[in-house]
């Protein structure tokens, strides 16, 4: 299933540093931080999943509710009770054969959170969400619906929001990714889409998971290398003088110039600079900027950076 690579890329690189950070200041052994970071990406996928199940307990909860309305009457209920596109989800295996039994079954079945379920779709009956023009049942308009309701209903409920965030470490940062990953599950479904269509798999059939931990166990095996052209660029300017994040921030770009070949270096520079805008300082913004571009001209000078296909793009 196709997804933005650049979005899941970022949120890979930010959970790299988010790790390499906690592993400088606790100088926990840095396997053991890495099988963290590992599990932390696989909370993801079950945060991922759990949504998806959320849209088909809104879907049970509907059919209920739709036996008691008129049926002379098209609503936003009866529009999610009989969503052909919610059929399909229904009846896809790996959905429907999730391991449960390894996960906690309050993330995943919804079976004791019934009052968000009840919420969101009284949130939209009380709506003038129903756009009277698409009243006309097709899948199309079906898939259009169901995913104007979920970006306009579900993505922004603060209810829903806080109870993700406390029941997962790190929902805040991982719920954007996981609503993106079911948008993108809601607009791949077909008409004839079959019941064992894959669902979007985070690490990309082991791509993303080697690009992690490569750049995890890269950045810290060579950091003292890294430490050393930074140093020499920013004229021996004392390394421990450089914001911790920073550093890292540059450790991990240097380590993209120089063990990454198939990502080009303009690719590496946007991303960490991006990144830096989350995690730092004005100022250090600009200093990173600066020593980025400058390792790079630096590498690339001495023949240090190979690329592959247009590389320097």
């Amino acid at each position: 299933m196709p997804f933005k690579k650049m979005l899941i890329r970022r949120y890979f690189r930010i959970r790299s540093l988010q790790f390499l950070y906690a592993q400088h200041l606790s100088k926990i052994d840095s396997s053991k931080v890495e099988e963290n970071m590992l599990r932390s990406i696989d909370e993801l996928h079950d945060l991922y999943i759990s949504l998806l199940h959320l849209i088909l307990k809104i879907r049970d909860k509907a059919l209920k509710i739709n036996q008691f309305i008129s049926k002379n009457k098209i609503s936003p209920v009866q529009r999610i009770a009989h969503n052909s596109v919610i059929k399909i989800l229904s009846n896809n295996k790996y959905l429907l054969e999730y391991d449960y039994k390894k996960k906690n079954s309050e993330k995943i079945l919804w079976e004791k959170q019934d009052q968000y379920v009840l919420f969101l779709l009284k949130e939209v009956q009380e709506s003038n969400f129903l756009d009277i023009k698409e009243s006309n049942s097709s899948f199309e308009k079906d898939k259009n619906f169901l995913i104007k309701y979920y970006k306009n209903f579900v993505i922004p409920n603060k209810k829903l929001v806080e109870y993700i965030e406390d029941l997962y470490i790190n929902g805040s940062n991982d719920l954007y990714i996981a609503h993106m990953m079911v948008c993108k599950t809601l607009h791949f479904i077909q008409l004839s889409t079959p019941k064992n269509f894959k669902l979007y798999n985070v690490y990309r059939n082991d791509e993303n998971k080697k690009f992690i931990v490569s750049l995890y166990r890269n950045t810290i095996f060579h950091k003292r290398e890294f430490n050393e052209l930074i140093s020499n660029i920013s004229n021996n300017w004392n390394i421990e003088r450089i914001a911790i994040i920073d550093l890292i921030i540059l450790q991990m770009a240097i380590c993209e110039f120089l063990y990454f070949p198939n990502i080009p270096p303009k690719a590496t520079m946007n991303e960490y600079i991006e990144i830096a805008k989350i995690f730092c300082m004005d100022k250090s913004k600009t200093f990173i900027n600066g020593i980025l571009d400058q390792v790079f001209k630096l590498l690339h000078k001495n023949n240090k950076i190979f690329k592959i296909g247009k590389g320097l793009k």
